[in-house]
């Protein structure tokens, strides 16, 4: 399924449950921070090599993939409110990303 197709399907679901009244861009980003937390939550207080094993918990990947899920859908509305192109939007970062880190040892990374 691409982009546009998961769009259509979100859309629809949002309109089946009269969700979008409450779809404000203030909302949609205050929910995408709460299920980032959420996700974080089964991370905390665990050490690095323990959070590759979560996956492996098959209750916990279940959980974990549902607030992945819900978060991208946060993400998916949000550029939709705002009529953001997701998917040029993800391409155009990677392009910049690989132009600007390409063969850059760590050190000579600079923010702007």
């Amino acid at each position: 399924m691409d982009m546009k197709e998961l769009l259509d399907r979100y859309n629809d679901l949002c309109e089946d449950n009269d969700w979008n009244v409450f779809h404000t861009p203030k909302n949609l980003s205050a929910a995408l921070s709460v299920n980032a937390a959420k996700i974080l939550e089964h991370f905390q207080w665990i050490t690095e090599e323990e959070s590759f094993s979560l996956a492996r918990i098959t209750d916990r990947k279940e959980i974990i993939s549902q607030e992945l899920a819900t978060t991208f859908f946060n993400i998916l509305a949000l550029a939709n409110k705002l009529n953001i192109d997701l998917e040029s939007a993800i391409i155009n970062k990677m392009d910049e990303d690989s132009a600007r880190y390409q063969g850059m040892p760590d050190d000579e990374i600079v923010d702007e």
